[in-house]
């Protein structure tokens, strides 16, 4: 049901997506507007665009200076471009003191990196623009933040943002998504449910209360770490099949935070409301200019008083 999430994308792969591009012919390809910007996941780029050991510094970069251009055509964005780096001091909007029951992206320390990482990430860093693309580099959150963040204010002032993004991240957000793979184009609205690709992978609102219940392996999120076993005698693993048996055939926001309320009411008791806050905190993409931890509010479709009462907590408890 979800998308490959991972891999390097090499010069030869860099070749067939523009064959693949250009065997589409004009027609296929969406008219260029001002009123569409395009946002890069550049965090990701950073390490795909590497290639493997072997390959040349300079060839890194063509490759992705040659991805750009394509990806701007593709996407019809003649408005501004942004390429979205996470700081390397950032404390990408706390999470890692918000995380409890996991230490967030625990699992990444002492990971390897391409041998060209680090050079791909300070040519960016060092850079105003590149290939007509201005270079955002965000000490305060995310780059993931950031790409939302933009995504909703170019909504709000009439514009429409394309994201090039393979970070299962950016599929709870409103844009037109590029596919990192085939380049194929999902348009997902602000009031989109759930809408998928042509690779199966599932964007908008629903995306989100999934994540709720099998959180994020990637950043080590765990989400609802067990569910009630149909007896109700015990609890049992929850991972992305319990999650699209509870979620995917919610048609609503109302539905969807119902189930999750009420599987972490059973599993965590009295202590369920300060469980999903974390995990909700976490798991959002923030969209504000504070990159605030409460942002997540905005999905919770009623009032929940004890939601905002273990958020003041969880304010507190950060602060310190």
């Amino acid at each position: 049901r979800l998308g490959p999430a991972g891999g390097r994308l090499m010069a030869l792969d860099v070749a067939a997506l523009a064959d693949k591009a250009r065997a589409l012919g004009d027609a296929a390809l969406l008219p260029m507007s001002p009123d569409v910007e395009l946002h890069w996941d550049a965090d990701y780029a950073a390490y795909y665009f590497s290639g493997n050991d072997e390959t040349p510094f300079g060839d890194a970069k063509s490759n992705m200076v040659r991805m750009l251009g394509l990806t701007r055509r593709i996407a019809g964005a003649d408005g501004r471009a942004v390429l979205h780096l996470t700081a390397q001091g950032s404390h990408k909007g706390q999470r890692f003191k918000i995380a409890t029951v996991k230490p967030y992206q625990g699992h990444r320390d002492g990971k390897t990196h391409p041998k060209n990482w680090q050079a791909m990430r300070e040519w960016m860093e060092g850079s105003a623009e590149i290939a007509g693309f201005g270079v955002k580099v965000w000490e305060d959150r995310e780059a993931d933040d950031g790409v939302a963040a933009s995504a909703r204010y170019a909504f709000e002032s009439g514009r429409r943002p394309a994201i090039f993004a393979r970070d299962k991240d950016f599929q709870v957000f409103p844009g037109r998504h590029v596919s990192w793979t085939t380049l194929g184009i999902t348009e997902v609205e602000p009031t989109t449910w759930a809408v998928a690709d042509e690779d199966g992978r599932l964007y908008g609102q629903q995306w989100f209360w999934l994540q709720m219940l099998m959180g994020d392996t990637a950043d080590h999120i765990p989400g609802l770490p067990k569910q009630p076993t149909v007896d109700g005698k015990g609890f049992k693993n929850c991972g992305e099949g319990c999650a699209f048996d509870w979620i995917g055939n919610t048609k609503s926001p109302e539905e969807a935070y119902a189930i999750v309320r009420d599987l972490y009411r059973k599993f965590y008791g009295e202590s369920w409301p300060a469980a999903c806050v974390e995990q909700a905190a976490l798991l959002w993409m923030r969209t504000d200019n504070a990159a605030s931890v409460g942002d997540f509010m905005r999905a919770i479709p009623a009032k929940a008083p004890e939601l905002e009462r273990a958020l003041h907590m969880l304010e507190r408890r950060i602060k310190q």
